[in-house]
C-alpha cells in the first residue's frame, strides 16, 4: 500500500494493581505488535501508563506521530478515563485488547482483570460515540492472530482510500445501466475521488507511436503467446493499446481505472480484453465495461493482497458438484491462467473486434465480491468459495468455483438483492476483512 498506517501502542493499568505484571506485558506485547505490524509504523507509549500526566504525554506522543489507530493493552485492571481521554483528545479508533489471567491460585489475588476492564472501557466508549473494537486472548491465539490482522488490515485499507484516485476512460457501455455510478456516494463513502479522460486521448496516443517500437513489442508477445487466430491487424492493435495505456495510466495520476471497451473500441477492433490482463500483472488496474462498483471492490481486493482480480460475470450453476462458473471475455491477468489447459491470443470471442486470452484460471481459495450502490447506500455482496481444476469449455477466461451455499439457493439470493452482474474475483479467502472493512465504513453487508 502507498500510505503506512501509524499504529499507536500503550499498556495501562490503574493506580492500586501492581505493576510487574504491566511491564512484562508492554515489552513482549510491545516487541510483538512490532513485529507482527512490520508493514505499519508502530509508536509505543515507554512505560505503562496510569496517571493522567502519563496519558496525556502519550497521546502528545501519539500526535506526534500522527497515529491512526491505537491498541491500548491492558496491564492491569485500568479504569474509564483512560480510554475516554484518548478518544476525546485524539478522536482516533481504539483497540482495547484484553489478555488472559496470567495464573489463577485460590488463596491470591485477581493481576489483571482485564476482560471486565475492556468491557467496561468499551461500554463508556459506546456512550459517547467513540470507535472502538475488543479483543479477548493472548498474542500466541491464532484466533486472536486473526482478528488483530483483519481489523489493523481493514483500518489500512480505508487510510489508502482516502485520496484514492479512480479514473474513468470513457464511461460505461451502451444499455449497461448497472454499471452507472454515484461520484458523490463513493467520495462520501469510501474517500475516493473520480476523474475521467476521454477515449479519443487514448486512440490519438494509440496512433503515434513509433512503427519500430510497436514491431518490437509486437515479436515480444508472440513469443509469449499463440497469437496465430488473431485477425490481420489485430496484434497490432493490442501492442499499440498496450504500450500507450502504460504510458497514460501514470500521467493522469491514476491509482485504478475502469474502460468503456465497447462499442467504440471494438469499431476500431481494439476491444482491449488480452490488454487488461497484461497491464494487470504489470501493476496497471483497469475495470473492464466501466464497472465502477465492481472495480471499487477489486481496488479493497487489491489492497488486501497485493494480486491482481478478476473482473467476471456468473454464468452457470453445477448442482451436482455445487459449483459455479466465473466467465469473461478474456481479461484475466496471465498469472491467473491455467497453462495447463491451454492459453493462447485471440481474437475478441462474442464480437471479434479485439484481442482476448482463451484459457481456464488456476485454482486455489477465492473471494468474489463487488460493492453495490441502493439508493445512495452502499452494500458489499461477499461469497467464498475454491477454485477447482477447470477445462475451458467456451471462448474467453473461465473458472469453476466450488462454494457451500447450495447453488440454487445463491441464484435467489442473488435475484432477491437485486445483485448487479459483475464480480471481482481474487485469489485469496479476504472475505473476513472485508467484511471488516464494510463495518468500519458504514455498509450493510449480504454474505452469498
Amino acid at each position: 500500500m502507498k500510505k503506512k498506517l501509524h499504529l499507536g501502542f500503550l499498556v495501562t493499568l490503574s493506580g492500586r494493581w501492581p505493576r510487574e505484571l504491566p511491564e512484562r506485558r508492554l515489552a513482549a506485547y510491545g516487541a510483538w505488535v512490532k513485529d507482527f505490524f512490520a508493514d505499519s509504523q508502530v509508536t509505543c507509549c515507554p512505560a505503562p501508563v496510569c496517571t493522567k500526566a502519563e496519558v496525556n504525554d502519550c497521546i502528545s506522543l501519539f500526535k506526534k506521530n500522527e497515529v491512526d489507530v491505537v491498541i491500548q493493552l491492558y496491564g492491569a485492571f485500568t479504569g474509564d478515563d483512560v480510554a475516554c481521554l484518548i478518544a476525546d483528545e485524539l478522536k482516533k479508533p481504539i483497540v482495547l485488547w484484553a489478555p488472559r489471567e496470567e495464573k489463577w491460585e485460590r488463596q491470591d489475588r485477581l493481576y489483571a482483570n482485564a476482560l471486565c476492564s475492556a468491557a467496561m472501557n468499551g461500554a463508556s466508549l459506546q456512550r459517547i460515540h467513540a470507535p472502538h473494537h475488543i479483543v479477548y486472548g493472548n498474542l500466541d491465539e491464532e484466533r486472536v492472530q486473526k482478528q488483530l490482522r483483519e481489523l489493523i488490515g481493514a483500518y489500512a485499507v480505508v487510510k489508502n482510500l482516502r485520496g484514492f484516485t479512480f479514473g474513468m476512460f470513457g464511461y460505461r457501455p451502451t444499455a449497461f445501466y448497472n454499471c452507472a455510478s454515484d461520484e458523490v456516494a463513493i467520495r462520501r463513502t469510501f474517500g475516493i475521488n473520480m476523474e475521467e479522460t476521454d477515449l479519443k486521448v487514448v486512440f490519438d496516443r494509440m496512433a503515434a507511436l513509433p512503427q519500430d517500437v510497436v514491431e518490437a513489442e509486437m515479436r515480444h508477445t508472440e513469443a509469449l503467446w499463440d497469437t496465430s487466430a488473431m485477425p490481420e491487424g489485430h496484434l497490432e492493435n493490442h501492442v499499440r493499446l498496450y504500450l500507450s495505456m502504460k504510458e497514460i495510466f501514470p500521467q493522469q495520476g491514476y491509482d485504478y481505472a475502469s474502460i468503456k471497451c465497447w462499442p467504440e473500441m471494438g469499431n476500431l477492433h481494439t476491444q482491449p480484453c488480452a490488454v487488461l490482463g497484461r497491464l494487470a500483472d504489470d501493476g496497471i488496474h483497469i475495470v473492464c465495461e466501466g464497472d465502477i462498483d465492481a472495480g471499487i471492490a477489486a481496488v479493497v481486493q487489491n489492497l488486501m493482497t497485493g494480486q491482481p482480480t478478476f473482473i467476471a460475470d456468473l454464468i452457470n450453476i453445477g448442482e451436482e458438484e455445487n459449483t459455479v462458473t466465473f466467465w469473461h471475455c478474456g481479461n484475466a491477468a496471465p498469472s491467473l491462467h491455467d497453462l495447463s489447459d491451454g492459453v493462447t491470443m485471440c481474437n475478441h470471442p462474442l464480437v471479434g473486434q479485439g484481442s482476448s486470452f482463451w484459457c481456464a484460471l488456476k485454482t486455489g481459495k477465492v473471494t468474489a465480491a463487488r460493492f453495490t450502490n441502493f439508493d445512495g447506500q452502499y452494500r458489499l455482496f461477499v461469497l467464498r468459495g475454491t477454485a477447482v481444476p477447470t477445462r475451458r469449455n467456451t471462448r474467453g477466461c473461465m473458472v469453476n468455483v466450488k462454494i457451500e451455499t447450495p447453488v440454487l439457493e445463491l441464484v435467489q439470493e442473488i435475484a432477491d438483492n437485486g445483485m448487479s452482474h459483475h464480480y471481482s474475483l481474487v485469489w485469496e479467502d479476504v472475505a473476513d476483512q472485508m467484511i471488516v472493512l464494510a463495518k468500519l465504513l458504514g455498509i450493510p453487508v449480504i454474505e452469498l
